[in-house]
């Protein structure tokens, strides 16, 4: 496997922005693969939660997708990536990820924001990515943080400062 990052280290990169009344999704090719015919890109969601008993609610939502051909698989286990993302790559990766976050956010400036693992029972390491997205969130306004495990999930909650 010969990953190569496209995202330019101090120059814009793309977003690819998708958005409806009840949703908004940023697309940010971040790499290929040659050899495999892969794309890499950081999808990065927030959408509308019910009830919409007056407050905007939402789910902030993050994942890596690898395309190849037709076949597009979330890769939303951090183990998963190591094989080809790593290092100052993959600082990178997430700076990206929580810039386009506090974006969403920013545009659509929801009253309240969930956010919650997709993986069961994570390692505290594993947790770094949530936190530093939890960081983005507070500074574009919010208050909250991490707070209760469901199920072995981990939530973290925020509400407009």
């Amino acid at each position: 496997m010969s990953f190569i990052l496209d995202i330019p280290a101090d120059d814009p990169f793309e977003i690819r922005l998708l958005e409806n009344k009840l949703e908004i999704l940023a697309i940010v090719p971040i790499g290929h693969d040659l050899d495999i015919g892969a794309q890499y890109s950081i999808h990065v969601a927030l959408i509308r939660i019910e009830p919409f008993e007056g407050l905007y609610r939402a789910e902030l939502m993050f994942s890596l997708v690898e395309a190849i051909g037709e076949e597009m698989p979330f890769i939303d286990d951090g183990m998963e990536t190591k094989g080809f993302l790593s290092g100052d790559d993959r600082r990178l990766v997430l700076e990206v990820c929580c810039e386009v976050a506090a974006g969403l956010v920013a545009h659509r400036q929801p009253d309240e924001i969930v956010m919650t693992t997709l993986q069961t029972n994570l390692p505290d390491k594993a947790l770094v990515k949530y936190e530093k997205l939890s960081g983005a969130i507070q500074s574009s306004g919010y208050d909250g943080g991490g707070g209760n495990t469901f199920n072995g999930q981990r939530i973290w909650m925020f509400v407009k400062s």
